[in-house]
C-alpha cells in the first residue's frame, strides 16, 4: 500500500522530471526570431516555456503524475489508447445520438448511470456477432489515463479547470463514446470513466462555480474534482495536499529554479 512519504517522494520526481523535460523540448525547437530576443532573451525563453505549459499541462504533468502514483497503489497502467469500429453499427450509432441529444437538452430521460447502462446493453449484440474491423479514435475522443484494477477499466481525461460552458455538452459526447468504443470491443467487460479537474480554483464548491454547474456533465457520476481524482489514484486521504506541499517544497528549495536556470543560460 501506498505511504503518504512514498507518495511524496513519486509526486516531487514527476513534478520535476516533467518540467524539466518539457523545457529541454521546448529550448530545442528553432523559434521565430522576435525583436525582443534582441534584449530580454532569457525572458522570452522563459514566457514560452511557462505558456507552453499552462496549454499542456494535462499531457506533460498531470497525466505522468496520476500513472506514476496509480502503478504504486496496485493498478494497471494500459499505454494504448481506445479504438471505434470503423463502421459504427447503425443500432449503437443511433442510441448514442439520443442520449447525446436529451443529455444535451437536460429532459431528465437519461442521466449518467441509464446512459452507460443503456450503451453497455445495446453493445451486448456484439458478443455472438463480433466487430472484426476497429480504427484510431476520431481526434477528441481520446483517453488521457486507462487504468485496470480488479477487472474493472477506468477511462480519465484532464481538462482545464476553467472551461467554457459549451465544453461540458463535448465532454459528456466524449465520455458516451468511450463506452460505445470500448463495450464494442469488449461487451462482456466494465468500464467506469470520468473527466477530471486536476484543482478546484474556487474557494466554494466547483459545481457551484463552474460555467453551467458544468451540466450536462454529472458531478461524481461523470466528473470528479481533485482529490475525488487523486485520492482514487493513490488510496490515500487528502492527496492534493500533498501535491501543493510538493509544490511549495520545490519553490522554497529553489532546485527546480536551479535546473531551468542551467537550461536557459
Amino acid at each position: 500500500m501506498l505511504t503518504n512519504q512514498q507518495a511524496k517522494t513519486i509526486i516531487r520526481e514527476t513534478v520535476k522530471k516533467s518540467i524539466v523535460d518539457f523545457a529541454k523540448k521546448s529550448l530545442n525547437k528553432k523559434a521565430n526570431f522576435q525583436i525582443l530576443d534582441l534584449i530580454i532573451p532569457k525572458e522570452r525563453k522563459i514566457r514560452s516555456i511557462v505558456g507552453g505549459l499552462e496549454t499542456s499541462l494535462g499531457r506533460t504533468l498531470w497525466e505522468p503524475l496520476a500513472k506514476a502514483l496509480a502503478i504504486e497503489n496496485g493498478f494497471e497502467v494500459i499505454d494504448g489508447n481506445l479504438e471505434s469500429p470503423v463502421n459504427m453499427p447503425a443500432n449503437l450509432g443511433n442510441t448514442l445520438q439520443t442520449i447525446f441529444d436529451e443529455r444535451k437538452r437536460m429532459s431528465g430521460i437519461y442521466d449518467a448511470i441509464s446512459s452507460h447502462s443503456e450503451i453497455k446493453t445495446v453493445c451486448q449484440s456484439f458478443l455472438n456477432r463480433p466487430i472484426d474491423s476497429f480504427e484510431k479514435a476520431p481526434k477528441g475522443f481520446g483517453v488521457d489515463i486507462w487504468l485496470i484494477k480488479d477487472n474493472v477499466n477506468y477511462f480519465f481525461d484532464t481538462k482545464t479547470v476553467q472551461p467554457n460552458i459549451g465544453a461540458y455538452s463535448k465532454f459528456v459526447d466524449q465520455i458516451l463514446n468511450w463506452y460505445a468504443f470500448f463495450y464494442c470491443r469488449y461487451p462482456n467487460q466494465h468500464a467506469e470513466a470520468r473527466i477530471v479537474f486536476p484543482y478546484n480554483p474556487y474557494n466554494d464548491v466547483f459545481w457551484d462555480r463552474t460555467k453551467g454547474k458544468g451540466k450536462p456533465l454529472e458531478r461524481d457520476n461523470e466528473g470528479w474534482v481533485e482529490n475525488q481524482f487523486w485520492n482514487f489514484c493513490t488510496g490515500l486521504d487528502d492527496t492534493y495536499s500533498i501535491i501543493v506541499e510538493c509544490f511549495n517544497e520545490l519553490r522554497e528549495s529553489k532546485e527546480l529554479e536551479e535546473d531551468l536556470n542551467k537550461l536557459l543560460s
